[in-house]
C-alpha cells in the first residue's frame, strides 16, 4: 500500500473512531506528507477539514479554545467540530488532530495584488478586534508577546553586533561582505530601539491589559479567504497575545519588497485601510513605522548562517540588505529622521 492510500485509510479510521456521528461520503488528501497531512472530509452533514497540529498539546489547548471562543462570538474563523467525547481535538500518536468546518472562498494573494491586500488588512483588523477578551483555560500554555518588543529588539541588535565581531575574525567572502554592510544595519536597529523606548508602546501595553489582542503571526496567502461574509482567517496555530501591529508590519513590508520600491503615500494608505476598521492614534501608527525600521528581514536571513550554521550566500545577503536600504527614504520622512 503506498503512502497516499495509507493516509486515506488512516483518515477514515480516525473519523470513524472520533466522529462516528458523521457519515463519510468522500475523503481526499489536500496536503500530504506524514504529520503534515490534511484531509478534506465530505459527509452527509457537510464538508470538513481534518488537520494535524504540530504543536505541544498545552499550546493546542490554548489555540483551539481561542478559536472556539472566536467562532462562538461570530468571528470569521472556521468552526471546530467537537469529537464524540465533546472535545475540541483528539490525540493520535502524540499529535492533536482537529476537525474544522470547510470554508469556500478566494485566496488573498496580498503580496502581489493590491486590492487583495486592502481587503486582507480590513479583515485582519476585524480579526484583531474580535480576539480581545479571550481568557485561556487554566491548564494550557500560551504564546504571549505582550510587552516583549523592546527586549526582543535589543537582543536582536546585540546579536547583529556580535556577528560583526565574529566576521572581523573570519576571512571568508561572506563574512567580509557582512562586515561591509553591518554598520548601516546596526544603525537602523539602534534607531528602532531608541524610538520604541520613547514611543507609546509601554503605555499601550498597560492600557490593553492581560487578555487583549491576539496576533495571527502568519497571516498571508493560504490563511486569509475572501468570502461573501468577509475575510475568513484560517490556521490559528500560532496565535499570540500581542499589540495588533506585528501582523500589519509584515504585510506592508512584504508588499513593498514585492514592488521593489517604497512609496510614502502607499504605506499610509495601507495603514488607513487597517485603521478604517481598528482605529489607531498617531502615536500607535508610529509604532508600525518603528517596527518597519528595524531590519527584521535582514536579521531573519543572517541568523541562519551565524546561529544555525547554514551556508551563507553573498547574493542573498546583499539582496536582503538592499531590501532594508530601499525603505529608508520613506521611513526617514515618516519618522522625521535626519
Amino acid at each position: 500500500m503506498d503512502e497516499t492510500m495509507r493516509d486515506l485509510e488512516l483518515g477514515k479510521q480516525l473519523m470513524a473512531e472520533n466522529y462516528p456521528h458523521l457519515q463519510l461520503t468522500n475523503i481526499e488528501i489536500i496536503q500530504g506528507g506524514g504529520i503534515k497531512t490534511v484531509w478534506k472530509i465530505e459527509t452527509t452533514e457537510g464538508i470538513f477539514c481534518l488537520k494535524r497540529i504540530r504543536k505541544s498539546l498545552p499550546i493546542v489547548k490554548f489555540t483551539t479554545s481561542a478559536q472556539a471562543y472566536l467562532s462562538s462570538k461570530g468571528a470569521l474563523v472556521a468552526a471546530i467540530i467537537p469529537t464524540k467525547d465533546n472535545n475540541l481535538y483528539f490525540v493520535h500518536e502524540g499529535y492533536a488532530l482537529v476537525l474544522y468546518s470547510w470554508i469556500e472562498g478566494t485566496d488573498l494573494d496580498m503580496e502581489k495584488n493590491q486590492e487583495h491586500l486592502e481587503i486582507g488588512l480590513k479583515g485582519l483588523a476585524q480579526f484583531h478586534k474580535d480576539t480581545v477578551g479571550f481568557v485561556p483555560p487554566p491548564d494550557c500554555e500560551t504564546y504571549n508577546r505582550m510587552g516583549v518588543w523592546p527586549d526582543n529588539f535589543k537582543k536582536m541588535l546585540e546579536e547583529l553586533k556580535q556577528w560583526k565581531s565574529v566576521s572581523e575574525q573570519q576571512n571568508t567572502p561572506f563574512h567580509q561582505t557582512y562586515l561591509n554592510i553591518a554598520d548601516e544595519i546596526i544603525k537602523m536597529a539602534e534607531k528602532s530601539v531608541q524610538l520604541l523606548d520613547r514611543s507609546c508602546y509601554h503605555e499601550w501595553v498597560k492600557e490593553i491589559g492581560e487578555y487583549g489582542y491576539m496576533c495571527h503571526q502568519d497571516y498571508g496567502k493560504g490563511n486569509a479567504l475572501h468570502t461573501k461574509e468577509g475575510v475568513y482567517v484560517l490556521d490559528l496555530d500560532n496565535l499570540a497575545y500581542d499589540i495588533p501591529l506585528r501582523d500589519v508590519r509584515k504585510l506592508i513590508f512584504k508588499r513593498m519588497a514585492e514592488l521593489e520600491s517604497w512609496n510614502l503615500n502607499l504605506v499610509e494608505h495601507l495603514i488607513n485601510c487597517y485603521a478604517s476598521v481598528l482605529p489607531l492614534t498617531e502615536e500607535q501608527r508610529k509604532i508600525i513605522y518603528i517596527d518597519l525600521l528595524f531590519p527584521h528581514k535582514f536579521y531573519g536571513y543572517v541568523k541562519k548562517p551565524f546561529k544555525k550554521g547554514e551556508d551563507g550566500e553573498i547574493r542573498k545577503l546583499l539582496k536582503t540588505f538592499n531590501v532594508e536600504k530601499d525603505k529608508m527614504p520613506v521611513l526617514r520622512q515618516l519618522l522625521q529622521l535626519n
